[in-house]
This record gives C-alpha cells, sequence and structure tokens, in this order.
C-alpha cells in the first residue's frame, strides 16, 4: 500500500509468528457477543469519539473491539484526532480496500489485557496489538488473509508485538512515554469500564513507533550519527528485522580525531561508516530490550565483536561505554543511546585520503574514486608521496582541461600525482627525478619520473628550504606528514608529458630542428620509438653547420642524409640530466645505427662527439630534463653528423650553386677533388707528392662566370688547372674559431688569416688571405697582388660548408667572384730576400765583433787587502757565494738571449720541417725563401718572444743546476782521490740539469712551437703574441695544456744536456794549452767549443724534438702521449720523419751555441772586471773559501764533529767522571722509582686499553710502582698516564714494520709535543729556537776544512728547556739587579762592543730578548727521522748545542750540569754535560752518556742506556724524567744560577777581574799559498798561544741568527 509521507509509520518484513507469542495478553473470547455492554457501545454513547468510530469502522474494526474481553484501549478524542490530521487523512485513502496502515495505528491504541493506570513516578511497559510488519508493496486488492478484526501476528520484533509504556506524573496518566516517563498523550477522558475493557481517552494521538533509520533521525540526542548515514547505513536500518542499535550521543562523537571527523561527514566514508554501524549493531533472534540486560548479557555485533553489557549499581554499561537512554522502540528493533564509541582502538586508521578530504582536496579525492585508486590513499603500509592540489586550483582549471572522470586519461594523470617513497624536504635535492606510480608504455613499462626543485638558503648557519616544486608545479605551504605518507599541495595539476614533439614543440629555439625532423617524415618514428632520448640542437646551430651542409641536408636528393642526421640525433635509451652529469665517458647508440659519445670537459661542460663529421665536432649538451612518454629530451649547441653521411665537395659545391665550378674542376682533370680522395699516383700533382685529401675550396657561384668565356677557357686545361689551384687551398689539420661552441668552418676567417693555395709552391704569390670589413663582411684575395685594379683579386664570402672526406679537414667556400692567379713583377718576387739576407750576415759579423772586443778586456781576479798589523798574512775572500750565482744567473740569461737571437732563424724553419704536411716544403731553404715571401724578414723570428722571455730563467737555472748537480756528485763520493770530474759524471751533471729547466723550457717551447707553425697552412696570424697564446691554452685545457709535452721536452733535453755540458767540458780541456787553465781560452777556442756542444747535443736530441714538436702542435687528443706519437709518426712517414730538420738543427747548432758560450764568459769577463776596479789590488792573490759548515753538517760528518771538538775542549767521558757535587742532581733528575702506586694495576678502571697499559708497565718495570706512593688519589697523575698512554698508541702505528712512512714531523706531533708539552709545566720550552755557539779554542796549524768548520755560528736544537722569565726576574729587572750591575762594570765590556756585549754573552740564544736580561737553558732535545742511522747525528747535535749552554754557565760561574735527550727510532737516549775548569785556562767541556738507572751499583759504564719508547714502562720513565728535568729547571738549577751570579759579582765588582765572553764572533781566515804542504810546515804561522786572527767587523748578536 501507498505510504503517505506525514506518517511516522514504518514497515518491515520477516512476518512470521502467531497470537500465542503474547503470554501477557488474553485471547479472544467467543462468547464476547453475550457481554452487556462492549468498548464500541461506551464509544458509540461520547460525542467525543464519532471520528474514531468513523475511523474504526473504516478499519473494520468493530467486530474486533466487540469480541474483545478485558482489553484496554487508548481512545484519541475527536480534538485528539483533528490536532494530528495523520489518521483523518488515512481514512480517506482511496483505492486502499485493506486500510492496513489505519487498522496498525489502531492497534497500537489497543491492548489485549486491562491494565491498572499507574501512579506518580511509576512507568508500564505494555504490549499492543501492534505487530510490525513491513509493507513496503503496493496495496492488494486481494481481501486479507485473515479476518480483518484480528491482529496478525509475528512481524519485525521477532513474534513480539509494539511496546507501550503508560507513566504517572503530577496527578495525570500519560500514555506513549519515553524511558524516563517524559512525553506521551494523557488520559483526559476515564478510564471507563466498558465491560469488556477500560476505555480511557487520551489528547492526542499515539505514534506508531518509526524504523530505526526515521528514529535516528528524529531523535536529538543522534543527529550527528543521522547526518553521516549513507544511503546503504539507511538501508540497512529500514530493512533490517529484530535489530538492537547502540548509537552513541552526538558528544561521543567528539572522541574522535577532527581529520575523521571530517572524513566521515564526506560522501566517501561509506566504508568506514559500514564498519561503525555493523560495531553498534546486533541481530539475533529477538530484539535485546535493556530489562534482559539485568544483571549481564553478551551480545555479537555484526562485525563479530563481543559486547559486554552489565547491570550495575544504577548504571548499565556497554563495554566501556554506559547507557544513556534504553529502549526507544522501533518498528523494526529497538535503539539504545551511549555515552561512547564503541569502536576499538586502530580500528579505523587515518589514512592519507581522510586528512585529504580534510585538507580541502575534495575534487582530487573524487577522481580518485572515479578511476579506482584508493588503494593509493588508504595504504598506510605503504610509503608514498602524493601531490595534490586543493579544490580551488582544480575548479581554476575546469572539466574543459582536465579529462573525464573514470577515463584512462585521468588514471594517467592521477598516477602522476603519486610518488613511491617518504620524499621528504630533507630528502630532495635540486634536479632530481623521481619514480612516479605511472608506468608508460613508451617506457617499456618503466615508471614515468618527475623533476623536484628545490632551494634553500641560509639562516643562522643553517639550511633553510626556500621554494619546492615538482614538474614545474609549486608547492603551497608546507608538507604533512602522515605515518608513511608525505602530502604536498601544488599550484596546478601535473600533466603527464606528451611525446617528444609536444614536449619540444613550445620551445622556439628549436624550431629549425623540429621542421627537419617533419621534413625527413620521422615523425611517428620518433613519437612511438620506446624508451629513446631526443637531442635537439638550436637554431643556431644550424647557421654555424654551415649555409652550404643545410642547404644540402634540406635538399630533395639528400632525403637519405637528412634522415640519418636527424635519427642520429635519437639516443636507443633514456638518458635523464643526472646520467649525463654522472657518466664520465660512455657510449650512447642511437637510432641510425651507430653511436654517441659522451666526454666531460675541464670547464665542467658535458660534450657529445658524433660517430662522423670531422675532427673536434662536438656539442655541448645542456641537459634540459624535458620529459617525454619515451624518455627525455636535451638541447644541443651544434648538430651531429653520422659516419654515415659523407659530406664531399662536391656535394658541398653543388649546395653552394657552383655548377660551373664543378665542371671546370672535372675538365682539368681534378676529379680527385671533389669527391675527397687523394689525386692519382699517375697524376702531375700525385707525381709532385702532393697526396692529403683535405682541402678547402673556394668556390665561385655560376653568377660569377657571366663575364668569363668558357669555350675559350675550356679549350685550355693549363689554365683551368692554374684557376682551380688558385681556389683550391691546402687545409690545416686543425682549425680553432675562438668564440663559437663548436668549430664547423673549413677554415678560419679571421683578419689577417693566410692560406696557402695548391700551386703556392709554383709562386710566392699564391697564397691567399682573408680580411674582415667593419661592418662584418669577409673577404678573400690573393696575398700581395698588385696591379690588378682590385677587381679579379678578392671576393666576398657568401656561405661556407664543411666536409667529413679527408679526415673532416676541408671544404667549401662559396664565394662571389672568380680569382685570377697573380703574376708579380720579377724585381719584387727576388729583390727583397737578397736585401735579408745581406742584412742578416752584417748583423751576425757585427754581433762577434763586438764579442771579440769585450774578450780582450783585463780580467783579474779580485782580491782583498789584508786587515790590521799582525793579519799581514791573511787574505779576503773574493766574492760570497751570493755574489757568484748572481753572476751566473746574469750571465746565463745575457748567452741565451745571444743564443736566440743568433739561432731562431735556424730554429724556426727546422719546426717547420718538423711539423709541415708532406710537400708543404722541399727542404730549408725553401723555408727561409717562403717565409721571406710571405712575411718578410719579421717572419724568420716569428715566435721569438717566448724563447726571448724564458732564457734568463731556462740557461739561469741550467748552469746553476749543472753546479749543483756537480757539487751533488763530489758530495756522495766523499772519499775519491781526485776532485775532477770524469766524463761520465760531467754527463751525469748534465742530464741533471734539464729537469729543474724542464719547468720552465716546457710551456716556453710550447708557445714558441705554436707560433712558429703559423703561416704554414694554418692562419697566418693565429695568435697576436705569447700572452695570446698563454691565455688560449689555459681557455682550452688549463695548467695542463700550457705543460703539454714536458716529458717529450725532458726526454730531449736529458740526454742533450749530457752531451751539451760533456763535450763543452771535454773540449775546453783538450784545447787548453799545458798547465794553463780553462778560463785562458781565447775566444776562438771558446767558439770552438761551445759550437762542439750544440752539435753533440742536437746530433742526439733531435728524434725526441721532432716528437715534442708534434705534441706541442697537434690539436687536443690527437696524441695520447709521446709514445703514441712516436709510433703514429712512424706508422706515418716512417723512421725518417724522426730526423725531420736535422739540417737546420746542425746548421743551428754551432753559432747559436757558440754565441751563448760567448755571452756567458763575455759577461762574466765584464762583470769581474767591474768587480775588480771598486777594490784595491793586493801583493798577493788570495784564495776564495766555501760557505761555512751547518751545525748540521757538522754532526753529520763524524771527522768533522771531532775537529769541533777538538777546538771547542769537548771531550767524551764515562758516567762516573761526573763530579761529587752533581751526582745528587743528576741521581734526583733520572731517579723515576716509585713514582706510580701499585694499586693502580688493579683499582684503575678507565678502559680496557689503559688498564692493559698499566699492567704491561708494570710487569716490564715492577719498580715504577710502589705500595707507598702517595700518588694513588693523584687525578692529575693519572691525567697524565692517559696522555702517555694516546702518545704510546699513536707510536705503536708508526712502528718501522708498518707500511705507512712516518716523518720526523708525525713522530714531533704525535709522540715527542705530547709528552714534551704535558710533562713541561714550570719551566718554559722553545722548540727550533737558535742557540749560539762558543768560540773555539783554537791551534797554531788550521786547513781551509777546518776553517769552514770553526766558522759556524749556531746550532738549531729542537727543544730547548729554559728557566722561565719570572723565576730569575730579580736577578734581571730590579733596578739593583746583578744584570745591571754587571752590564754597567767596566770590567764586562761595554754595550758597543758588538758581539762581546755582555748583554748578548748573558743569553746562549743568538735573538737577544726584548727586554735584557739573563737566560738559562737546562736541557736540549735533538729528534731525529725515525731510524736508527741517524742516532749518532742527533747526539753529535745535541752535543754541541749542551757544549754552548756549559759555555754559558762557566763565563757566569754557575757550576751545574746540563741535560740532553736524543730522540730516534722510537727511543731515547740521556747524557750529562759539564765542565771542568783548571786555573785560568780554558774549560773542558766533559759529556757523559746515562749508562741506566743501575749505574750505582757497579754496572757496565760502557753500556747506553735506551728508553724504548714501544714499551709501556719506557715511555712511562721518559715522561717522569721530563718531569724530573722541568722540576729540576726550576728548583735545583735556580738555586745553582743564583749562587753562580752571585760569585760573579763577587769577582768582578770585588775582585775587580775581567769577565771572559764565550760566544762565537767574526770570522776565521788561512793564509792561500800555492803549496798547501808548506803553508802548513812554515815557520811563518803563529805560536801555539797565539790564536787565528779573527775579522774585526764583527756583527751585533742579535743579528748573527743563522
Amino acid at each position: 500500500m501507498q505510504l503517505l509521507p506525514l506518517i511516522p509509520l514504518s514497515l518491515l518484513a520477516l512476518l512470521s509468528c502467531s497470537v500465542a507469542a503474547l503470554p501477557s495478553q488474553s485471547t479472544f473470547h467467543p462468547h464476547a457477543d453475550a457481554l452487556s455492554t462492549t468498548l464500541v457501545d461506551k464509544l458509540s454513547e461520547d460525542s467525543d469519539y464519532t471520528t474514531l468510530l468513523r475511523l474504526l469502522q473504516r478499519a473494520r474494526l468493530i467486530p474486533t473491539l466487540n469480541r474483545l474481553n478485558g482489553s484496554t484501549f487508548f481512545a484519541p478524542t475527536n480534538d485528539a484526532i483533528h490536532r494530528d490530521a495523520s489518521l483523518s487523512r488515512l481514512s480517506s485513502i482511496i483505492g486502499d480496500n485493506v486500510n492496513e496502515q489505519l487498522r496498525q495505528e489502531l492497534f497500537y491504541h489497543l491492548l489485549n489485557y486491562t491494565v491498572v493506570l499507574p501512579k506518580d513516578h511509576n512507568i508500564l511497559v505494555t504490549k499492543t496489538l501492534h505487530f510490525p510488519h513491513d509493507h513496503s508493496g503496493p496495496p492488494s486488492q486481494d481481501p486479507p488473509p485473515s479476518p480483518p478484526w484480528l491482529p496478525i501476528p509475528g512481524g519485525a520484533l521477532g513474534n513480539e508485538p509494539q511496546r507501550l509504556r503508560v507513566a504517572g506524573r503530577n496527578g495525570q496518566v500519560y500514555v506513549g512515554v519515553d524511558a524516563f516517563g517524559k512525553g506521551g498523550a494523557k488520559v483526559v477522558k476515564g478510564p471507563i469500564d466498558a465491560g469488556n475493557g477500560l476505555l480511557a481517552g487520551i489528547d492526542s494521538i499515539l505514534a506508531v513507533p518509526p524504523s530505526l533509520a526515521n528514529l535516528v533521525s528524529t531523535h536529538p540526542s543522534t543527529s550527528y550519527f543521522h547526518r553521516i548515514l549513507t544511503p546503504a547505513v539507511i538501508s540497512r536500518l529500514n530493512e533490517t528485522a529484530e535489530l538492537t542499535l547502540f548509537v552513541p550521543v552526538d558528544t561521543a562523537w567528539n572522541a574522535l580525531h577532527p581529520i575523521e571527523k571530517l572524513y566521515l561527514e564526506s560522501e566517501f566514508a561509506a566504508n568506514d561508516l559500514t564498519r561503525i554501524f555493523e560495531m553498534h549493531a546486533v541481530v539475533k533472534h529477538g530484539v535485546k530490550w535493556s530489562e534482559s540486560f539485568d544483571p549481564a548479557i553478551n551480545l555479537t555485533t555484526l562485525d563479530g565483536r563481543q559486547l559486554n553489557v552489565v547491570t550495575a549499581s544504577n548504571k548499565t554499561l556497554v563495554s566501556d561505554a554506559e547507557l544513556v537512554e534504553p529502549d526507544i522502540y522501533a518498528s523494526n528493533g529497538v535503539l539504545h543511546t551511549i555515552s561512547s564509541l564503541l569502536i576499538p582502538e586502530g580500528a579505523l586508521q587515518l589514512t592519507p585520503e581522510k586528512f585529504l578530504l580534510t585538507l580541502n582536496c575534495t575534487n582530487f579525492i573524487s577522481m580518485i574514486h572515479s578511476v579506482n585508486l584508493t588503494h593509493l590513499i588508504n595504504d598506510t603500509d605503504a610509503e608514498y608521496t602524493i601531490l595534490a592540489p586543493q579544490d580551488d586550483v582544480i575548479s581554476a582549471y575546469g572539466d574543459e582541461q582536465l579529462p573525464e572522470k573514470g577515463t584512462d586519461d585521468l588514471k594517467r594523470l592521477l598516477k602522476y600525482h603519486f610518488l613511491p617513497g617518504r620524499w621528504t624536504p630533507k630528502a630532495l635535492r635540486d634536479g632530481l627525478l623521481i619514480e612516479t606510480k605511472l608506468d608508460e608504455p613508451g617506457l617499456a613499462g618503466k615508471p614515468q619520473v618527475l623533476e623536484a626543485s628545490i632551494s634553500r638558503h641560509s639562516k643562522r648557519q643553517a639550511q633553510v628550504v626556500a621554494s619546492i616544486s615538482f614538474g614545474g608545479a609549486s608547492t603551497i605551504g608546507n608538507p604533512i606528514e602522515i605515518n608513511n605518507t608525505v602530502i604536498y599541495f601544488i599550484s596546478r595539476p601535473l600533466f603527464p608529458p606528451g611525446n617528444s614533439l609536444q614536449v619540444a614543440l613550445p620551445t622556439l629555439n628549436f624550431s629549425s630542428f623540429l621542421a627537419a625532423i617533419f621534413s625527413a617524415d620521422l615523425a611517428d618514428t620518433i613519437k612511438t620509438s620506446p624508451r629513446t632520448t631526443l637531442l635537439v640542437p638550436h637554431n643556431d646551430a644550424f647557421k654555424r653547420l654551415g649555409l652550404l651542409v643545410s642547404a644540402h641536408l634540406l635538399s630533395a636528393s639528400a632525403t637519405t642524409d637528412l634522415e640519418s642526421v636527424v635519427l642520429h640525433h635519437v639516443i636507443d635509451d633514456v638518458v635523464y640530466a643526472r646520467d649525463l652529469q654522472n657518466s664520465t665517458a660512455r657510449t650512447y647508440p642511437t637510432l641510425e645505427g651507430s653511436d654517441l659519445h659522451v666526454e666531460h670537459t675541464g670547464t665542467g661542460s658535458i660534450t657529445f662527439t658524433p660517430s662522423g663529421g670531422w675532427a673536434g665536432l662536438n656539442s655541448e649538451v645542456i641537459p634540459m630534463n624535458l620529459l617525454s612518454e619515451t624518455g627525455a629530451v636535451h638541447e644541443l649547441s651544434d648538430i651531429f653528423i653520422p659516419r654515415s653521411v659523407q659530406l664531399t665537395v662536391g656535394k658541398l659545391a653543388k649546395a653552394a650553386k657552383g655548377t660551373t665550378m664543378t665542371n671546370l674542376i672535372i675538365k682539368a682533370g681534378m676529379e680527385w677533388i671533389l669527391n675527397g680522395t687523394a689525386p692519382p699516383v699517375e697524376s702531375p700533382w700525385g707525381q709532385k707528392g702532393v697526396s692529403g685529401t683535405g682541402w678547402t675550396l673556394l668556390c665561385p657561384s655560376d653568377d660569377a662566370f657571366k663575364k668569363v668565356n668558357l669555350t675559350r677557357l675550356y679549350s685550355d686545361r693549363a689554365v683551368m688547372q692554374l684557376i682551380v689551384g688558385q681556389h683550391l687551398l691546402n687545409t690545416p689539420t686543425s682549425v680553432d674559431v675562438s668564440g663559437t661552441p663548436n668549430n664547423n668552418r673549413p677554415l678560419r676567417f679571421r683578419d689577417p688569416d693566410t692560406y696557402e693555395t695548391l700551386i703556392s709552391p709554383e709562386s710566392n704569390y699564391r697564397d691567399v688571405v682573408f680580411r674582415e670589413s667593419d661592418n662584418g663582411e669577409v673577404v678573400v684575395g690573393i696575398k700581395n697582388a698588385r696591379g690588378t685594379g682590385g677587381k679579379t683579386d678578392w671576393a666576398k664570402v657568401t656561405g661556407w660548408g664543411r666536409a667529413t672526406t679527408g679526415g673532416g679537414t676541408g671544404g667549401v667556400i662559396q664565394i662571389d667572384r672568380l680569382l685570377v692567379p697573380y703574376e708579380p713583377p720579377l724585381w719584387m718576387e727576388y729583390g727583397v730576400p737578397v736585401v735579408v739576407a745581406i742584412f742578416g750576415v752584417l748583423a751576425i759579423g757585427l754581433f762577434f765583433m763586438c764579442v771579440r772586443k769585450i774578450w780582450r778586456l783585463d780580467r783579474t781576479e779580485a782580491t782583498y787587502e789584508p786587515i790590521g798589523k799582525a793579519m799581514a798574512k791573511v787574505p779576503s775572500s773574493t766574492a760570497s757565494a751570493a755574489a757568484e750565482n748572481v753572476k751566473s744567473f746574469i750571465a746565463g740569461g745575457f748567452g741565451g738571449v745571444c743564443a736566440v737571437l743568433v739561432g731562431h732563424p735556424f730554429d724556426l724553419t727546422k719546426t717547420r720541417l718538423q711539423t709541415a704536411l708532406p710537400g708543404t716544403y722541399t727542404g730549408g731553404l725553401d723555408v727561409i725563401k717562403k717565409t721571406l715571401a710571405r712575411d718578410g724578414p719579421s717572419g724568420l723570428y716569428r715566435g721569438v718572444v717566448p724563447p726571448l722571455l724564458g732564457v734568463t730563467p731556462i740557461f739561469a737555472l741550467s748552469f746553476w743546476a749543472y753546479d749543483s748537480s756537480k757539487r751533488l756528485i763530489l758530495s756522495i763520493t766523499p772519499n775519491r782521490t781526485d776532485s775532477t770530474l770524469s766524463t761520465g759524471e760531467l754527463a751525469a751533471a748534465g742530464f741533471l740539469s734539464a729537469v729543474p729547466t724542464t719547468l720552465v723550457t716546457a710551456p716556453v717551447e710550447r708557445a714558441k712551437v705554436l707560433l712558429q707553425v703559423q703561416g704554414q697552412g694554418a692562419p697566418g696570424t693565429q695568435y697576436k703574441g705569447v700572452f695570446d697564446v698563454i691565455g688560449h691554452l689555459y681557455k682550452e685545457g688549463g695548467i695542463r695544456s700550457i705543460f703539454r709535452g714536458t716529458f717529450a721536452t725532458l726526454a730531449r733535453d736529458g740526454p742533450g744536456s749530457a752531451a751539451y755540458f760533456a763535450a763543452y767540458e771535454v773540449t775546453k780541456k783538450a784545447l787548453a794549452p799545458a798547465n794553463a787553465s780553462s778560463s785562458d781560452l781565447n775566444i776562438g777556442q771558446v767558439i770552438l767549443a761551445g759550437g762542439t756542444a750544440g752539435v753533440a747535443m742536437w746530433s742526439i736530441a733531435i728524434p725526441p724534438d721532432v716528437l715534442k714538436s708534434r705534441l706541442q702542435s697537434a690539436p687536443t687528443g690527437t696524441y695520447s702521449g709521446i709514445i703514441d706519437c712516436a709510433r703514429k709518426t712512424i706508422a706515418t712517414d716512417g723512421v725518417k720523419a724522426l730526423w725531420k730538420g736535422f739540417g737546420p738543427a746542425m746548421a743551428r747548432a754551432f753559432p747559436a751555441n757558440a754565441a751563448t758560450f760567448l755571452g756567458v764568459e763575455a759577461t762574466r769577463k765584464i762583470m769581474d772586471n767591474s768587480a775588480a776596479t771598486s777594490t784595491v789590488p793586493s801583493k798577493k792573490k788570495t784564495k776564495v773559501y766555501s760557505r761555512s759548515l751547518s751545525a748540521s753538517e757538522i754532526a753529520r760528518n763524524a771527522k768533522a764533529f771531532d775537529t769541533w771538538c777538538s777546538h771547542q775542549g769537548c771531550e767524551e767521558v764515562a758516567f762516573s767522571d761526573l763530579p761529587s757535587d752533581f751526582k745528587e742532581y743528576v741521581d734526583s733528575v733520572f731517579n723515576t722509582r716509585g713514582r706510580l702506586p701499585a694499586e693502580w694495576v688493579n683499582e684503575v678502571r678507565t678502559s680496557d686499553d689503559f688498564v692493559a697499559f698499566i699492567a704491561k708497565a708494570h710487569k716490564e718495570c715492577p719498580g715504577l710502582f710502589s705500595g707507598a706512593s702517595s700518588a694513588k688519589n693523584d687525578c692529575r697523575l693519572l691525567d697524565d698516564m692517559k696522555i702517555v698512554f694516546s702518545a704510546w698508541e699513536r707510536l705503536q702505528r708508526m712502528r718501522p714494520e708498518s707500511k705507512d712512512k712516518v716523518s720526523e714531523a708525525d713522530f714531533v706531533s704525535n709522540v715527542y709535543e705530547r709528552l714534551r708539552s704535558s710533562a713541561l709545566r714550570e719551566s718554559t720550552y722553545r722548540a727550533k729556537w737558535s742557540i749560539s755557539l762558543p768560540q773555539p779554542f783554537l791551534h797554531p796549524q788550521l786547513r781551509t776544512h777546518s776553517l769552514r768548520i770553526l766558522n759556524a755560528k749556531s746550532v738549531v736544537p729542537d727543544c730547548a728547556v729554559f728557566v722561565p722569565e719570572r723565576v730569575i726576574r730579580r736577578l734581571s729587572l730590579a733596578a739593583d739587579s746583578a744584570f745591571k750591575q754587571l752590564r754597567r762594570s767596566k770590567f764586562t765590556g761595554s754595550a758597543t762592543r758588538g758581539g762581546e756585549s755582555f748583554a748578548c754573552q748573558s743569553t746562549p740564544c743568538v735573538q737577544l730578548p726584548h727586554t735584557p736580561g739573563f737566560q738559562f737553558v737546562s736541557s736540549f732535545w735533538e729528534d731525529k727521522k725515525p731510524v736508527h742511522s741517524m742516532l749518532e747525528d742527533a747526539y753529535r747535535q745535541n752535543r754541541m748545542s749542551t757544549a754552548a749552554a756549559v759555555r754559558h754557565l762557566h763565563s757566569l760561574h754557575v757550576k751545574a750540569p746540563v741535560f740532553g735527550l736524543v730522540w730516534s727510532d722510537g727511543s731515547v737516549r740521556a747524557h750529562v754535560d759539564w765542565y771542568d775548569s783548571k786555573g785560568q785556562g780554558p774549560p773542558i767541556v766533559r759529556s757523559a752518556l746515562f749508562p741506566g738507572p743501575h749505574h750505582n751499583d757497579g754496572g757496565d759504564e760502557c753500556h747506553v742506556h735506551e728508553w724504548n719508547l714501544y714499551s709501556p714502562a719506557g715511555i712511562i720513565e721518559m715522561f717522569l724524567l721530563i718531569r724530573n728535568i722541568d722540576y729540576w729547571t726550576t728548583n735545583g738549577f735556580v738555586e745553582c744560577i743564583e749562587a753562580g751570579i752571585a760569585d760573579l759579582l763577587d769577582s768582578v765588582l770585588l775582585k775587580g777581574c775581567s769577565y771572559q765572553p764565550w760566544k762565537r764572533v767574526g770570522n776565521f781566515r788561512s793564509t792561500h799559498v800555492k803549496n798547501a804542504q808548506a803553508a802548513e810546515n812554515s815557520s811563518s804561522q803563529p805560536s801555539a798561544h797565539t790564536p787565528v786572527a779573527q775579522n774585526t767587523r764583527s756583527r751585533r748578536c742579535r743579528g748573527s741568527q743563522t
């Protein structure tokens, strides 16, 4: 039947029950008719029930009322019915002959038993005759299945009738109240006993409980639940019978996460809402009203969970929720409201979808649902990064710009917004390509990628993200991280890339190449080829490619070539920018079939090299990462030419509209030019030796021949060959075009580039030169052409193209005129070279005349006048070593200048012969002739600037290195009997001299060669000068390019210099007269010796010189090294090519090197004469002695050290010779016993390694530990031992057997310094501090070598331990201090006496203190490289330091020992030094090595004790020894100082004794005589007690530090 919308009725199915299901209801009585009165009678009697009676008649319930016995009828009055029009309207339903709905409404007012109406606060639950059924079907025209006056049992409540509550409230009775007795219809009439039942009139109609769906929608506390219900859940609420529903009240939903709530309110929460409904719904046999909850019951929800319902303490708990309102009746069940949700923890997960919905991305979610991609936003386990456009972004695009919902295009677009993985801002890098969920068929099913861009800026020393974009779409706001998902909000939707052409089309700069693709009909191929990378040259690349090449490729006859070129730009693989940037060298296949090679340049750019084209053809790639559905698109600077495309001169000439010129070439029999091949052997050009294939054709257009009589021209083959030869240029192997990304020209057109033609050997006026006008036009003309009126000797360049044949050299240059060969007058052709030759001969003759004049000047060796009467026989030295070095530098530089001026024309001739193409020159004279004709006299000196700039350092280094090498050879052969070097040793010194000079020679030779080869087919002025060369080379390849050929230069100069110097020395010796010095040679002999040396050098240096010249002049990449150069040279030109230029080299060798030695000798002679005029002549010549030996040099030579000790009064003694006064001091310093607590062995708990270290030390030396030690709790000592342990650990890694090389600096920083800095706490130590050596006590006879030893003035120990200034401040700074008293005393010498001043003598240091005063050193240390062979050297040098300190103490009357430590090879030795003074004689400085801690027990004094630092006990003992020295320095040593200074004061001030200075000052000299042995035995020597004289010009101590 039809339901009215205003009737709150719910009819459910599943009706099957019987009246027997009503146990509390009386059965119908068959004898009801016998009753006197009935309910109908009472209703009829009362006029307030007339409307009700009509409804009862309509519903055919009058018989039912009459048959009832013991019933209760809550009858609505007329007013009640009229107030609620539902029943009255129901009675007027037309076509319903059953009136079932009306009947059920009336049954709900009728009870089958009589009730006693409750009083106040009582609630009575009754059961009506209303059995809810499903009446959702259309009304039936058939009679009901049972008499209409009987109710139909069964229904949606499980055979239970609907319930009705009656309650008493405020003295009234209400019917239809809620569980709390509120609401309902008031009983306004009766109750009246009607005989067969109770009649009570009510003031309103009782509403039949609706279905649960309608009930939820109307109940005030379930409004939120109703708001979020989906149609599917509502349908289930309407259709499910016997349903017990627990609905949380509105406030209970606040427990959900706000995101979850917003998600539930969306249209996409159907699944979650269904789950929530099933968690709160129970469907079992029978409805579960609240009376069944007492005391407890377990219910199973629709999702299978158990609900534990417990009633206790006046409340009912449903699981964790409290029952708020029970038993809200419904037609298909019952509704209970609860206080909280019955959702277990984790049942509802916060998925990305929920967040997206709440963050204004509903359109995005809607599209995802339409294409069934919800798993991407609901999977909480997988890691994803979602790029989500918000609703306003999608709305701005509209439906027309986005694919329709549910389509595959939309699915592709949405997948492009999902990135596998969590890409947080920290994980992003600028330019990073990230894979998406979009699997592209064009990528062979692999994921499409998306480029991320991120910029950061520094803020408070931290990197802060400034902006992020994906695929060009900027992100809005900060990203949101949800479990495994990161969400970015983007400013626009991301569209998947299209095909390669669609991606490249918006870039206007790609239009030319795209047009070529469509012209070659390759668009579909490129679009559909999977996994490809398109490299697109920009439009400027076609301009650089050349007009003629472009014209050829776009011509109708070159379709195949164009297809090959285009497909050569398509890599058969996906190559992204990161692949290009990360691969240093790799080859990629192309669709054309050949490969591309990628390389990284030194400037950071990336270049591709094609398979074909010409030498140097490459293209810089600009990684753009223009993504396509098949790969990527990148930009190129230039076009690739594959090896399958052969661009011949003939093809380019055709593109240049040079048909006439082509016919001219063919008729002249020169077809080989058009084909790019070498001329046939039988042709005239083949017989002349012309073998090159790379030619550049100057091709006049057909219009240039309009005024030429072609018939006449074609008839004269010789003229045709002459004209073709004039237009055919010899192309250099490398063409450098600066200012362009790539060199695609056949030649360079810069003003004034000059090139030879095919007929240039026939005349000096066949070369062509290019000029550039102010408006940028380029013209080409015949060089030096005169007399033609400018009509036929020049033409304008209108186009060009480079050929790929002949190794990629040559091509076609289109010109607008025909160049007619020029024939000059005879006087111009031959006059100029003759004049230049005569001028050169005169210049060389004048040079040698000047040298001869200088040579004859007197050269007397400089001498010095002796000083002082007693020194009458002692001469001065002639010059210092520094002056000699300056002379060598200047003389060598001037000699080099002379060599360059004389030999450069020869060198230029040699270089051009070595580097020119075969057939370019017939010989050296041909080179000179062509050079003079082309460039004039200045051409012979082209490239002269680099050698002129380099000769000074080169020759200075060479001669200096030669002298140094000779000294080196002498030093490593100390036992030689003759100081004269053999020829082999001279050669070795010469070879070594080439090593340092190569550092200057190599770059100079590189620049010189490049300048020299200009004009022989390469552009005439390729470089403007030497600085232009260096700058260009640096830009090309950095320092490596400038120094190219360094090894080849050394290969030439090493053996060459060996022969050079050896030959010079041998020749000089052979030419020198008997009993004469080689310095007495005349000019002719010097010329002969120098020339012979040059010839000897170049006789063996030519092959490496050829290789060097080719290496340094070849384009980059031609040769990989000197071996490769030799192999290719021999393979190409034969072994004889290694001797190219031998004639010019030999011609240059003699005069150039003769000039070199003449310049050197003449310059030395001038400088010697100048020095001689500035001195007073001496009657006796003096001998110049070498410099003094340093202290380290003396220490390394045992004999030298013995000499020094013998003159210093130093001797080594036994330790037992130590004075008794010093034994207590020395024992206290060397005593390290019992310094560590024995408890440490078991109680120290810092680290296992340290415990083992202490335990091992205890095992090695138990005496170090003492149970009585008070240092058990000394934290400072424990820290010290940790430092010692750290130093010991580092030392273990530097053991001799370690593979790592260990230097002295490593030992100092890791071991020596750590021990020193931590142990020396009170005293002051200084590292590498210069100490003055003492004045020697001289003997009567001194050799020269002894003077070199005794002239040493200072020694530099590695460490000196000083008494702190604060400790002895009272001795120096007080007004009446001992220092100031002694300084003022006349017995200590005035302050103006330099080295003998008391201020200088009071300190052992070379450098005076800033505030004058005493300085004292208690100990010196010397450390050498960790090899045991250096230990003796260190000991000797340390003794020199301690001897100085002892002599200093002796001069100040201080009696105290000085300690020395010698460190080497992980071991340490110690020695003690003191002085023994006998009377007034000089003191004896004694030194004793420490024999060991048991020396007092009668041990072997020959034994030398060594502390092994590799041993834990040894290194601990050494640390404690240093601590003892530190304590001694500031305590016992200071006491000795104070006592000594007091004794000195008494001696000087009271007794008037003079102070004896001790420091070494001045220089010692010895008389030079011809016979050294006679000098030693001469009676004229000083007596035994007469000291050798000193130079009276002594320096101040402050400046004497070495």
